[in-house]
């Protein structure tokens, strides 16, 4: 589980137990009607994700990630052209792959901020 999804659900345990313990033991001051609206704006944040807005998940590596999409495209095309026994494309698909095992490693540790 996630940071950021496990504050979404403490938000909302909290705010349930805030407005379920005021009104079972309801007086008669105005404690109990502004715990049951601070409750509700917790149950509020937790539904509308206020934790995932706080803490974004924002990828940081995203030229490195996205050639390791590229090269899981080539190893799904290098195991269909393999069953078909395309001998010629395999050997393609193998320098294909070897280049982009070279862009890895040059992206490898650069942020989208540093690239």
């Amino acid at each position: 589980m996630s940071f950021r999804s496990a504050l979404d659900q403490f938000l909302t345990i909290v705010g349930v137990i805030l407005i379920v313990v005021p009104v079972a033991l309801s007086s008669d001051s105005w404690t109990p009607l502004i715990m049951v609206f601070i409750g509700i704006a917790m149950i509020g944040s937790g539904v509308w994700r206020l934790g995932s807005r706080i803490f974004s998940d924002r990828r940081v590596y995203a030229g490195l990630r996205s050639e390791v999409e590229h090269f899981i495209r080539l190893v799904r095309d290098l195991n269909a052209r393999s069953l078909g026994g395309e001998t010629e494309m395999v050997e393609e698909i193998r320098a294909k792959m070897n280049e982009s095992v070279e862009r890895m490693v040059s992206l490898a540790g650069r942020s989208d901020k540093s690239s």
